[in-house]
């Protein structure tokens, strides 16, 4: 009997649009769902990372407008630097 795998087609995935001030800081932090994700990871060049597992992805300026429109709550502003982030998110017992 074999398990699928955990994270295959993005499950068990959660990501974050967090945006960092000039000084470092954290200004903005907005949870991304899955189908929110869906519609926007094709605005970014993920080369072998499709599901974006892990880390951290910048937000390409041009890639801002049309997140705005997908991602309730994500407010651009200047001067401040937008990440894509990804980490596990398995449910106990996993």
């Amino acid at each position: 009997m074999t398990e699928d795998y955990p994270f295959e087609d993005g499950r068990n995935v959660s990501w974050v649009l967090e945006g960092f001030g000039s000084d470092e800081w954290l200004c903005s932090s907005v949870t991304v769902t899955r189908e929110q994700y869906l519609q926007v990871r094709a605005l970014f060049d993920l080369g072998d990372d499709e599901w974006m597992m892990a880390g951290v992805y910048p937000v390409p300026l041009e890639a801002q407008g049309p997140m705005q429109v997908v991602i309730e709550g994500a407010l651009f502003e200047e001067d401040v630097d937008y990440f894509l982030g990804a980490q596990q998110d398995l449910p106990a017992g996993l």
